[in-house]
């Protein structure tokens, strides 16, 4: 069995979660804190928002968009071996742009 994806919670210590007061009393001081590892804002009690470096963001967004590009991939190679076994099932694109499905 999978973990689903969004059960998945980032790991993080009590001294990472910070109320909004604070932070905006002190965001020079959490600014550097986060260059370590995320700070995440809490809001009435609930994390609302995460500080990050901007090169760990930067980084979390490259993988996000090769995991998307490997994902399309893997789509577009599976439809195009359904269509090699099955080539009846092809739709033109005339009817693909006239219906938009």
């Amino acid at each position: 069995m999978g973990v689903a994806i969004m059960d998945i919670k980032p790991p993080m210590t009590k001294d990472q979660i910070v109320k909004a007061s604070v932070i905006s009393k002190k965001l020079g001081l959490y600014k550097t804190k986060a260059k370590v590892k995320p700070i995440y804002i809490s809001d009435n009690g609930s994390i609302d928002t995460v500080l990050l470096s901007y090169d760990y963001y930067e980084s979390m967004y490259k993988r996000i968009m090769e995991l998307e590009a490997k994902e399309e991939e893997k789509i577009l190679s599976q439809r195009i071996e359904r269509l090699n076994i099955n080539p009846s099932d092809a739709v033109s694109w005339k009817d693909i742009r006239r219906t938009g499905k």
